[in-house]
């Protein structure tokens, strides 16, 4: 049964979310770059301030985390919420699909709620501690494969110049290696939407180097209440404190951590 949190969290991220898809607007040929993340700032600002303020009303005793350092996050034993309106941005200034929208709980620096909300197709992802994972109210598994070889594992690699040359050069390692020991590697845009995918099983694994604890915050609850295994890239377990995330299923986690592992380092 889905707690109430569950219930209103839905309600809302889908509402928000499909008016954000609503609105949409391809980017025009003569947006530079400051533009365009300009106006992915703009949707988000408002759809996180309708968010905060619905939630503080319905929940007050829960907090709220502006922030996507994950230094800045509040740390103890007081639960909050984080929200990323748009995770692929590109994705949704191109029109194209495969965008989502994340909505966390977080206590004791772990996610205990999770939603993740994909516009084009309708369908939404719930996890709870301790209850199954969830696809439009459904419960689902992840993979059930044992060969690494046989695998289909999504990544990401950021834009060159988004970040420090060092952790371009990183993904772009760990994509080479992990091509190299998998049946096929996909780019899929959001991070969430394919942690999501690793839950209900249409990947088999994701692999992300980086520090981007709210693109994964949500996905990674989905994929271990749907069974699969969870841990930072080089096999701490995962909190706010993870560096890189490697989900998979698990037969698959600890040959894939391996392997990545030892870019890493």
């Amino acid at each position: 049964m889905k707690s109430t949190y569950a219930s209103v969290g839905a309600a809302l991220l889908r509402g928000i979310t499909d008016e954000i898809a609503a609105h949409s607007q391809p980017a025009v040929g003569t947006a530079s770059i400051q533009e365009l993340i300009g106006r992915v700032r703009d949707v988000s600002t408002q759809a996180q301030t309708q968010m905060r303020s619905t939630l503080g009303a319905a929940f007050p005793e829960i907090g709220w985390s502006d922030s996507e350092d994950k230094h800045d996050l509040q740390p103890g034993d007081a639960p909050y919420w984080i929200y990323d309106p748009i995770d692929g941005a590109y994705h949704y200034l191109q029109g194209l699909p495969l965008w989502s929208s994340s909505l966390a709980l977080v206590k004791d620096r772990r996610a205990v709620l999770a939603l993740v909300y994909e516009p084009s197709q309708r369908e939404l992802f719930i996890a709870e501690a301790d209850h199954s994972t969830t696809l439009n109210g459904r419960s689902i598994t992840s993979s059930t494969k044992i060969d690494l070889r046989t695998a289909v594992v999504g990544t990401a690699v950021p834009p060159f110049g988004a970040v420090a040359a060092n952790e371009h050069e990183l993904a772009a390692r760990l994509l080479v290696e992990t091509s190299r020991h998998v049946f096929v590697t996909r780019q899929m845009a959001a991070a969430s939407l394919q942690l999501a995918y690793v839950a209900c099983g249409r990947l088999d694994a994701y692999v992300e180097a980086g520090t981007d604890i709210y693109d994964w915050m949500a996905g990674a609850l989905l994929v271990q209440q749907a069974g699969g295994v969870v841990s930072a890239l080089d096999g701490d377990s995962f909190d706010l404190d993870a560096t890189g995330i490697v989900a998979a299923a698990p037969e698959l986690h600890g040959a894939l951590q391996r392997r990545v592992a030892a870019v890493a380092r």
